[in-house]
């Protein structure tokens, strides 16, 4: 009797296929609950940049009931314009001194709540108390502190010389109240990502160089500083950015004044757009104000790619 075989198809090609369709599935699915988002995001960011570029070659005003191409001329003023010249110079110091006082008083407040010391996590909460509060009080607060009669810097300067500066009335005076505030203000915040980096160091690096007689200066120096270097150049370009585009505490604090002395680009910006409704040469200053960001994204970009390499 002849035996007759039979044979199972076997499961493997089907789980196979059951299995890819699956995945499939998650991913369109996380695509699909993503996708909004992605929308949302670029409605927002592109839309308005592709606007305001379109806006920079337009004589466009609301006032005028005008809306019409006029190809370059607003870039043509833009540099012809002394206002808004006054405004690039002030914007481009104030951004190297106070981003320059923030990375080294940081270092300083970051190296100093890295320490022991009974209430550390006391102190370390207090010291972010300035960069909590939002940037309009803080310069309405300052408009109290620069007070000329009865401010609490002229007050101190008073009994100790019995002068009484023209804080917010003098140009010189004025420019440095804006640096000082803001340097209070967002120091804080620089000195907690410092002292994250600080924390992610091994104290077994300290302790050999200590053991081969480097001293605490050496330590930092060839040390600290190497290994920061990387958190250094992103935080100066993070705050480097955001310098530029500094808006509430001036406008809280002179308003741009004494004349333009303290007026920066993005104020200059709200001044011919909401003022003067003035959207083509507000747009203008805004893309001058772009390229002034992109090209410091770039060039800290490199330096950093530097940096990471040499670890």
């Amino acid at each position: 009797m002849s035996s007759i075989t039979t044979t199972t198809p076997t499961k493997q090609p089907i789980a196979r296929s059951r299995g890819l369709s699956l995945r499939t599935k998650q991913i369109l699915l996380a695509y699909a609950l993503v996708a909004p988002v992605v929308i949302w995001r670029l409605f927002t960011t592109i839309y308005p940049f592709i606007a305001t570029l379109l806006l920079s070659f337009q004589d466009n005003s609301p006032i005028r009931r005008k809306a019409e191409y006029i190809g370059l001329e607003n870039y043509e003023q833009l540099f012809q314009d002394l206002r808004v010249r006054e405004s690039l110079g002030f914007t481009l110091t104030f951004t190297v001194i106070s981003v320059t006082l923030q990375i080294l008083l940081g270092l300083g407040i970051a190296e100093l709540l890295n320490r022991r010391f009974r209430g550390r996590n006391i102190v370390r909460a207090i010291n972010l108390l300035p960069w909590a509060m939002p940037a309009i009080v803080i310069g309405t607060a300052g408009t109290w502190i620069f007070n000329t009669d009865y401010g609490l810097v002229n007050d101190i300067i008073w009994r100790l010389t019995g002068n009484r500066p023209l804080w917010l009335v003098e140009a010189f005076t004025a420019q440095l109240a804006v640096v000082l505030i803001d340097v209070w203000k967002n120091t804080a915040f620089v000195a907690i990502i410092f002292l994250g980096g600080l924390q992610g160091i091994s104290g077994e690096l300290y302790e050999a160089a200590k053991i081969d007689g480097a001293n605490g200066m050496q330590r930092y120096r060839f040390i600290t500083v190497p290994l920061m270097l990387p958190l250094i150049l992103s935080m100066t370009i993070f705050i480097s950015i955001f310098r530029v585009l500094t808006f509430e505490v001036i406008y809280a604090l002179t308003a741009g004044g004494p004349g333009s002395a303290t007026s920066v680009l993005s104020y200059a910006v709200y001044l011919e757009g909401f003022r003067v409704l003035n959207f083509g040469y507000a747009s203008s200053i805004a893309m001058l104000l772009f390229v002034i960001v992109l090209v410091m994204g770039i060039v800290g970009f490199v330096f950093l790619r530097r940096a990471v390499e040499r670890l």
